[in-house]
């Protein structure tokens, strides 16, 4: 008889599989299924959030962009009917958008393999089955093994029963571990897509799977300099992009596609799968139960004159950087994509599971901009002294020092004081194209600040008026350029204007200069004709 190994699992405390060995006739695989465990090139287009504006940044902890990944693997096919299983692919996978191209005879249908194993999958597929329970002693090292039934699920503590009755895991105050027989049917170690297809004669494929994917979203960041005159600024981008899947991609030829390519919401069930919730019963206090702990190993320690060695838990955080300085320079390539603007990362780079990458997509130097003071109200409400946004305007134009398109991202403003570079703030960019005004908020003045109050009021069985007085301060050093943008009901009109109204965004604004250390006074009447 063929015999050959199958991996079982130990779970440990944790809730870590630990590899130890089995054997079972092959006969029970007498099914042709074909694994591949990786592909052997990847490519990752990643495409934002739709419903995300460029003032909002990423949700780290709900990532809704998606991204388009095409891989190449290459297997060897037996002939007959038989199921090919691409494992390791992203854990969001939209099935029905997969296509699979160089099977001979094609594919007759997709499966996605959503059980996953992990801990609880593992655990629930033994409910009312025998185990081995091995405790360990932390101190001496000292291993037990007995057999036990598995009698509740994962979700709420799992009872035990032994020879000596019933008994709660982890409760002992030793280190404790389930050990499985096998691997219960049906359960994936990663996300897996399988299909079926017919091989008239054995061959060696190269395979090339394509499919979008949930759980990805990238933006633009820009860091902008000021200079010490406040005339210009280098500005200096970097393409985020992140990735929220449970699977990384190493070696990947990365893109990320900027603008609102049309498309719907999609509906999948995440992979089964996740933590076992350990419980215990005691009548004393959890705390009580850890001092007892550690009263038992303290004094195990002290009859064997060894030290006492705490349990850590650690946590290793990775960052993978492209370099932007030195030889290693590394830029984004822009290339058009229909209407819309691709970001390609000319060499490949790994995009890792849970994590975020930065590579640079330009750098420009000496950009004119102005800075102006901005904000909009209702043209008969009263305000008190109320700070107005500061904001910073350039043209995205090559005779300035730009003329590129900017995807949709976060500013941060920088400016040299007395030798220390200080933030000044940052704001959103939305998309823009070449040749467009660029205008960016970057949060509110504590110096140059605004007032509203009602004058004079009138009132006829004709016609009803409010002068309204606005009083704009300045207590900065250098002169202030304001804007105010004016909204006002549609049976409404302005009338007695100070100075005359321009049109911004479709709406009457004032553009006027306050004089350092300032103030300006504008007023006008809000009329209401009652005809």
């Amino acid at each position: 008889m063929i015999l050959r190994a199958l991996s079982a699992f130990i779970l440990l405390a944790t809730g870590v599989p630990v590899l130890a060995q089995t054997e079972q006739s092959a006969s029970e695989w007498a099914h042709q299924v074909v694994t591949s465990d990786g592909p052997s090139s990847v490519s990752v287009t990643v495409y934002r959030d739709p419903r995300r504006t460029g003032d909002r940044g990423m949700n780290l902890s709900y990532l809704g962009g998606y991204a388009l990944i095409t891989e190449q693997r290459t297997v060897t096919l037996p002939a007959g009917e038989i199921d090919l299983r691409f494992e390791g692919v992203a854990g969001g996978i939209i099935p029905q958008s997969a296509i699979v191209t160089g099977l001979p005879d094609g594919v007759i249908e997709k499966n996605r393999d959503a059980a996953l194993l992990s801990p609880s999958a593992l655990l629930n597929g033994y409910l009312g089955r025998g185990v081995t329970i091995r405790r360990t002693s932390a101190v001496t090292g000292e291993t037990k093994e007995f057999d036990a039934q598995i009698r509740t699920d994962a979700s709420g503590g799992v009872v035990l029963q032994t020879a000596e009755g019933f008994e709660a895991l982890q409760c002992t105050g030793l280190n404790e571990a389930i050990v499985y027989p096998a691997i219960p049917e049906g359960l994936s170690a990663k996300p897996t897509l399988s299909v079926k297809s017919r091989v008239a004669t054995p061959t060696r494929a190269t395979v090339t799977l394509s499919y979008l994917a949930t759980g990805f979203d990238w933006q633009a960041n820009y860091v902008a300099d000021v200079s010490a005159d406040g005339q210009t600024m280098n500005l200096f981008s970097w393409v985020t992009l992140a990735n929220g899947d449970e699977t990384s991609f190493a070696n990947a030829q990365t893109q990320t596609v900027a603008g609102q390519p049309n498309k719907g919401r999609d509906n999948i069930a995440r992979a089964t799968g996740g933590g076992i919730s350990l419980r215990c019963w005691p009548q004393a206090t959890t705390s009580d139960i850890m001092v007892k702990r550690f009263d038992r190993a303290r004094n195990e320690s002290r009859m064997r004159g060894q030290p006492l060695m705490a349990p850590m838990m650690a946590m290793e955080a990775e960052s993978d950087l492209v370099s932007v300085g030195g030889a290693r320079k590394v830029q984004t390539k822009q290339e058009d994509l229909g209407d819309l603007k691709l970001y390609r990362i000319p060499v490949p780079v790994t995009v890792a599971s849970q994590s975020q990458k930065q590579v640079a997509m330009f750098e420009k130097t000496a950009i004119p901009f102005i800075q102006f003071y901005e904000t909009q109200i209702w043209a008969n409400d009263y305000q008190e002294a109320t700070p107005l946004v500061t904001t910073l305007r350039f043209q995205n134009k090559k005779r300035d020092g730009l003329g590129l398109a900017l995807p949709a991202g976060k500013m941060v403003a920088f400016k040299w004081a007395g030798g220390e570079r200080l933030l000044l703030g940052e704001g959103g960019v939305d998309d823009k194209a070449i040749g467009e005004q660029v205008e960016v908020s970057i949060g509110e003045s504590p110096l140059v600040r605004y007032q509203l109050q009602s004058m004079e009021n009138f009132d006829s069985e004709d016609v009803q008026w409010t002068a309204m007085e606005l009083t704009i301060t300045n207590a900065s050093r250098t002169a202030a350029q304001v804007e105010i943008k004016i909204d006002h009901q549609d049976n409404e009109k302005l009338r007695k204007l100070s100075q005359k109204l321009g049109r911004k965004d479709g709406k009457d604004f004032w553009k006027v200069t306050v004089p350092a250390n300032g103030e300006r006074e504008l007023t006008y009447r809000v009329v209401r004709d009652k005809r």
